[in-house]
């Protein structure tokens, strides 16, 4: 009998949570944000990954939004212009780097929200979903999805002159769709690969490539890399031989079929090829994300099993030292 690990049930939880915040809305932040002419996202690892999908999202709706690291934030982007607002993701509120772009924002007076988990201790902090309880972070990452997506229909709220409203039928049809992909994510057909994984996706569904590449070498410790069509065309095939696995995401939302030539190319070059391609059709491209989403947390804690490695205890060894999670960080944040 196979046990069951905290990333199981942090997985098992987030159909849950979407439901709790397809309920929910944001009007206090929201009006914050409306009035900037420019939102900035920013964010670490996953963190950076939702942020990169959320400002997509907010262009495609009219709000002109950009995503950026939290260490390019805290240290190499000019500052914040006239209008910026920011919104600050941490799944924890500990991330140096994130600490540092939210205190440089409180100390210039820029408009300011922050999306965490529970006890970051910042006032202005939206508490997406429950704290994680092992490292390869899940929960948390579909959470902040669901809350960028009611802070956005809160946004354009605001700015229609028109009252935010609580409730999201897209957000619950999601929830729906990560509720059956818990059920069963389909991944049976995907083995461990001999050497490396590659995930390939269009648009949006390369972002969550790389979210899901990095689950998979977080819980399964495999080498794992997620792209875009045209970065892997360009370039980063031409490593991958008949060790390696392509997993092509969503091949059928490709409208230039490059993710079909690219899988038949690597066919033909003697590399594995699997996909996963999702059977309910989905109008808006950001809510398609969170059950493909789930699929990879799931398919990460497949390889996890299958290669005997513990997926709740990831940052260990000389990964775990102090001095490299604490570099960045602000002085007011340690001594806090």
């Amino acid at each position: 009998m196979t046990m069951e690990t905290q990333l199981d049930r942090s997985i098992g939880a987030q159909s849950s949570v979407l439901f709790d915040l397809a309920e929910s809305s944001f009007p206090a932040e929201a009006s914050v944000l409306a009035a900037a002419r420019r939102i900035v996202l920013v964010g670490t690892g996953s963190s950076y990954n939702a942020a990169r999908l959320a400002a997509w999202q907010f262009r495609r709706r009219g709000v002109e939004a950009v995503a950026i690291s939290s260490a390019d934030q805290g240290r190499w982007e000019p500052p914040a212009r006239p209008g910026d607002a920011v919104v600050v993701i941490s799944h924890t509120g500990r991330s140096a780097y994130s600490a540092r772009a939210r205190e440089d924002a409180v100390a210039a007076g820029v408009p300011l929200v922050s999306i965490t988990g529970p006890g970051s201790g910042w006032p202005e902090a939206i508490v997406a979903g429950p704290a994680e309880v092992c490292d390869t972070y899940t929960v948390s990452y579909v959470a902040t999805l669901g809350a960028l997506a009611r802070l956005l229909d809160g946004i354009v709220a605001v700015r229609a002159g028109a009252p935010v409203a609580a409730g999201s039928s897209e957000l619950r049809s999601a929830a729906e769709r990560v509720a059956a992909a818990i059920e069963d994510p389909d991944i049976a057909h995907i083995n461990v690969p001999e050497r490396a994984m590659v995930i390939v996706g269009a648009g949006p569904w390369a972002i969550t490539a790389a979210e899901g590449a990095l689950k998979l070498r977080e819980a399964g410790r495999v080498l794992a890399e997620g792209y875009d069509t045209e970065t892997l065309l360009h370039g980063s095939a031409v490593p991958l031989t008949g060790a390696d696995t392509l997993l092509a995401l969503e091949p059928s939302a490709d409208r230039d079929g490059l993710i079909d030539g690219l899988a038949a190319a690597a066919h033909a070059e003697g590399v594995h090829v699997v996909s996963l391609e999702e059977t309910r059709a989905v109008t808006d491209p950001f809510y398609a994300q969170f059950a493909p989403t789930v699929r990879l947390q799931q398919l990460a804690a497949h390889f996890a099993r299958r290669r005997g490695q513990n997926p709740d205890a990831v940052i260990v060894g000389c990964w775990n030292n102090a001095s490299l999670w604490n570099a960045g960080r602000p002085p007011v944040a340690a001594a806090s």
